[in-house]
């Protein structure tokens, strides 16, 4: 059976279904809370959970477009001229696949109220959207700075049917920008479906909610398109990435109780190091743009800032959207930020008046990084630009960097500017690796490879003042680097 084919069945399948009800595999994320308001983010799926991992897989395979050469499956690789064939074992389907979640239609509403309150709010019945992987989002707004809320996500098949799904969660929402109140977050990146260290996910899921994090931000590569046996090289493909990720149950738990930030990266737009105007396959980096957006319902523009109370501001920078090309490149000096983003950087910066100011970035800007790479700033075909951004960085006291991409953690100083830059590491042990521990560099505070896990921050507020904590947490939570910053006047 022919992809095409196979997703039309799914259509007209989960059409006929209907009526039997609408479920929830992948659940809900909440995304962009701010003190006023949080985007809810929903989806209906034709079951009620994801596809056992005891189901079979496609086979994929990509031909040479003008010379019908079949290609060789490659971790990291893409397929600018490949032409995909996606085949199905006999009984199996893009929704019965192993780990699949596939989409249905239904409508979707969401109730809330702040946590220990009688009245509940209610949006309204809302059609999820065929064309967006049958989502729907919904941005709640006047809610109350500072305040835990209860969130409810009802999905019904017809309209005026009852629901036959019901999601419970919760969020927090930010302090005015003037409150005198402490913070806690977490960061992490590079998750690798193959790489998960537990049945239902990954261990750091439940170590991050332990925590109970005000806030959570993904630096990127939340999953690898490119690695596996199941490469996505077409949308649907795609979609079934984010669907049997986002379908396992540690991350279902999370997300349902934490307010997210997602960023994105090369593997979770298209490819390894993957710029504007790329393709593998029938899958165009412009597709990988728009899929990104249909599951994570970020903010517009994708960089922006979070202010959580008087003394925490944080920065989010997008790495691929401004990106130069490769054709450009090789003529121009290199721009991963673009002017118009590095602008708004130093107009933002300068105008906050938050104590700290915490920049994370997708991927590094002081290091060091492996001499092979070319694709961030601490990379000799990025160098015009990188010291032009740590010199702006420099500028300002109380600023630290956190970025992910890199599948070790370190902590780093970069000698000229004197910016420190943390990288929280790969988001499992068995994804982990890149660099020997034992051959250490200048800039490094510290540094810990082989294994996985995630950063933790905190702002407290204490008779001397503010202070800022770092902490490198392992997969399990414990922590095993930590640094503590008084803030500097």
């Amino acid at each position: 059976m022919c992809l095409r084919r196979s997703v039309s069945f799914l259509l007209l399948f989960g059409a006929l279904v209907a009526a039997a009800g609408a479920h929830q595999a992948t659940g809900f994320k909440l995304t962009e809370p701010s003190a006023t308001g949080i985007t809810v983010w929903t989806r209906i799926t034709r079951d009620a959970e994801r596809a056992a991992d005891d189901r079979p897989l496609p086979i994929t395979q990509i031909f040479d477009r003008a010379t019908g050469e079949v290609l060789r499956l490659r971790d990291n690789a893409a397929y600018p001229n490949g032409r995909p064939v996606i085949t199905f074992p006999t009984g199996a389907d893009l929704g019965s696949i192993r780990g699949a979640a596939v989409g249905a239609p239904g409508q979707t509403r969401v109730r809330y109220r702040p946590a220990g309150q009688n009245a509940w709010s209610s949006t309204a019945w809302r059609d999820v959207d065929p064309a967006r992987d049958f989502t729907a989002t919904f941005a709640l707004s006047a809610l109350v700075p500072a305040t835990r809320y209860e969130i409810v996500v009802e999905d019904r098949a017809p309209a005026d049917a009852a629901p036959t799904s019901t999601t419970t969660g919760g969020f927090v929402t930010a302090p005015d920008a003037k409150a005198e109140v402490s913070a806690t977050f977490c960061v992490m990146s590079c998750q690798q479906y193959e790489d998960r260290d537990r049945p239902d996910g990954f261990a750091i899921y439940p170590a991050m909610l332990a925590l109970k994090p005000d806030f959570f931000v993904n630096t990127g590569d939340a999953l690898y398109y490119d690695h596996g046996p199941v490469h996505a090289l077409t949308l649907e493909l795609a979609r079934y990435h984010w669907a049997r990720m986002y379908s396992l149950p540690t991350l279902r738990d999370f997300h349902r109780q934490v307010g997210s930030f997602f960023m994105k990266d090369d593997h979770d737009t298209l490819t390894d190091d993957s710029h504007p105007g790329a393709r593998t396959g029938d899958f165009t980096f412009a597709d990988g743009l728009r899929t990104f957006r249909e599951q994570t319902a970020p903010s517009e523009p994708p960089y922006r800032t979070v202010r959580w109370g008087r003394h925490v501001e944080v920065w989010l920078l997008e790495g691929r959207d401004f990106r130069s090309t490769r054709e450009h490149d090789r003529t121009q000096t290199p721009t991963i930020l673009g002017a118009e983003q590095i602008a708004w950087l130093e107009r933002s910066l300068a105008a906050s008046d938050a104590t700290f100011r915490i920049v994370i970035t997708p991927t590094p800007m002081v290091g060091p990084d492996r001499a092979a790479k070319d694709d961030n700033y601490s990379n000799t075909g990025y160098a015009v630009e990188g010291a032009k951004i740590r010199e702006l960085l420099a500028r300002y006291k109380n600023l630290t960097v956190i970025t992910g991409d890199r599948h070790w953690q370190y902590v780093s100083r970069d000698a000229a500017t004197g910016i420190e830059e943390w990288s929280v590491g790969a988001a499992s042990n068995a994804h982990a690796g890149g660099w020997d521990e034992k051959t250490p560099r200048p800039a490094h505070r510290f540094l810990r490879t082989g294994f996985g896990g995630f950063l933790s921050g905190e702002v407290k507020v204490g008779a001397s003042g503010p202070a800022l904590t770092l902490r490198l947490n392992d997969t399990a939570g414990s922590v095993v680097f930590s640094g503590e910053k008084a803030a500097q006047k």
